[in-house]
């Protein structure tokens, strides 16, 4: 298989995707003389053009070809983590059967155990009470990165956190989660922490706080990328040189890159989100207040 594809490549070029396709890829009809010409209904060229990739200035950096294929595969991994997770609550809700412990490795124990890792890490960072509360937008970023990353190492698939728009998605969506439960945690007094200890090193405090604040979902978003894109790539490449055993050792390394890639980015967002509240004054019953109106949510 070529380069930077894979099944889902050859999906998206159906007819039936193939003006989704280039709407999303900046593609447009070209003829001879490099005019350019009316695309047909369902992506087709009229005759004597051709399909070229046109000037793109909303991407980065510019004319970077946008890659619906990240996407799709990113839709296909939610899907299969919401199937695996609809498997472990039916078990769990059958109470007479969640209760003895399943003797192998089914997908419905993998589950139970990675959401305990889960709760884990987050506990010995904020605390069991704070693990609770923090453990759904946290624990769903892990089970997205974890088999996103896991995906890569299957021959014919790419990961699509070796894509930096979905890595960038996941990083906003913790950026402006801890913002958010900053302020619920603390009110206006949030900001005060922009300002630094004391109040004439806040011209300087301030400019440092918003770029720390601001660079914090790229740092999240380009280790990710980077990391499993390069994993990727030397997957892919010790198995076209050699299809048989050569290939295990990386695979090997692969999987320490998939979990330890996951660990990462779920220990820095659990650190922000410490951040973020433990300024709190009053503690236990600030603390209290937000766990309520969050558990009434929740429920």
């Amino acid at each position: 298989m070529p380069d930077h594809t894979s099944w889902f490549t050859y999906l998206l070029a159906l007819p039936n995707f193939r003006a989704l396709w280039a709407m999303f890829n900046h593609l447009g009809c070209v003829d001879a003389n490099g005019g350019q010409v009316a695309m047909e209904a369902g992506g087709a060229c009229p005759d004597g053009s051709m399909a070229r990739e046109l000037p793109n200035h909303f991407s980065y950096p510019a004319n970077t070809p946008v890659t619906l294929e990240y996407t799709t595969i990113a839709v296909f991994v939610v899907l299969l983590v919401a199937a695996l997770v609809l498997a472990a609550r039916g078990r769990i809700a059958r109470t007479s059967e969640a209760l003895v412990p399943e003797g192998s490795l089914t997908p419905t124990s993998f589950i139970e155990n990675f959401v305990e890792i889960i709760y884990g890490l987050i506990a010995g960072v904020i605390g069991k009470k704070e693990a609770r509360y923090f453990l759904p937008i946290i624990g769903t970023c892990a089970f997205l990165i974890f088999f996103s990353n896991a995906l890569g190492l299957i021959p014919g698939f790419a990961p699509p956190t070796s894509n930096f728009n979905v890595t960038l998605a996941c990083g906003l969506i913790i950026f402006f989660a801890t913002h958010f439960y900053g302020l619920k945690y603390q009110g206006p007094k949030y900001f005060k922490h922009f300002l630094g200890p004391v109040w004439w090193l806040s011209p300087l405090m301030l400019p440092l706080e918003i770029v720390s604040n601001c660079v914090r979902p790229l740092s999240l978003a380009i280790r990710l990328c980077v990391n499993l894109f390069v994993d990727h790539l030397v997957v892919a490449v010790f198995t076209s040189l050699a299809f048989v055993l050569v290939p295990v050792p990386v695979l090997v390394l692969g999987v320490l890159v998939v979990a330890l890639q996951t660990y990462v980015f779920c220990l820095l967002s659990t650190i922000y989100f410490q951040l973020a509240i433990e300024h709190a004054e009053g503690h236990g019953e600030g603390h209290g207040d937000a766990h309520g109106h969050g558990h009434g949510a929740h429920a």
